[in-house]
């Protein structure tokens, strides 16, 4: 969970339309239910399906296709296949929004997580925020 001073369209549209700014690269915005998109680092990718998109409210991806890489990290290229992205805003009124993430998923178990969770941790809760905040995001632009 995360407060953003912004509003919930501010938010919505950041994670539908400027994943980019945020994240990473991204080849597409989303504008309802079975729209795809990847997002890429490097020579790691992961595209995602929209299962749910209620404008300024939820959006979740599923994420249909992986390939992760990271240099230590065996086993990883397909941990988050199958797994559930879930974005869950509120609107606290005077420009306030609380975003609730949760990775569906993404478990202790899989070998990605100690790299996975905190990444998640700096994009959602410091890119994403600043990037609603001010316009400027931290993603990792390969």
């Amino acid at each position: 969970m995360v407060s953003i001073n912004g509003t919930t369209q501010q938010v919505f549209n950041a994670i539908s339309q400027h994943v980019q700014k945020w994240w990473g690269n991204t080849d597409n915005s989303v504008s309802s239910v079975g729209d795809e998109f990847t997002t890429s680092f490097d020579s790691t990718y992961w595209k995602f399906k929209i299962s749910e998109f209620e404008p300024n409210r939820k959006i979740v991806w599923k994420c249909i296709e992986a390939k992760h890489i990271h240099n230590g990290y065996e086993g990883i290229e397909k941990e988050w296949e199958g797994t559930f992205v879930e974005w869950v805003l509120e609107d606290k009124g005077q420009n306030a929004t609380i975003l609730n993430f949760a990775h569906n998923g993404l478990v202790p178990e899989l070998n990605c997580y100690e790299i996975c969770f905190p990444a998640w941790e700096r994009f959602v809760t410091q890119s994403l925020k600043s990037f609603v905040e001010t316009g400027t995001g931290m993603p990792h632009l390969s």
